[in-house]
């Protein structure tokens, strides 16, 4: 994802240190288990623990730690 947005955490500082979260795709979507980290080149790298169907260029990802929003960015 792309023009990230951190929200409840600061922004991790290295390509090294990898979040758990939930994460959702779109609105309805379910929030689904994944590992996030951001990379050298500011984009952010959400890996979903079981594949998702339909991931859209464009779209909205958001992270959540709970119920509480952790980040949000712009697929790409």
């Amino acid at each position: 994802a792309k023009n990230v947005n951190w929200v409840s955490m600061a922004q991790p500082l290295n390509e090294e240190e990898e979040i758990r979260v939930t994460a959702k795709i779109r609105y309805k979507h379910v929030a689904q288990p994944a590992v996030a980290r951001m990379l050298s080149d500011g984009r952010l790298l959400v890996k979903f623990d079981e594949p998702q169907r339909a991931i859209t260029k464009g779209q909205a990802v958001v992270l959540y730690d709970g119920d509480k929003v952790v980040a949000g960015g712009t697929i790409c």
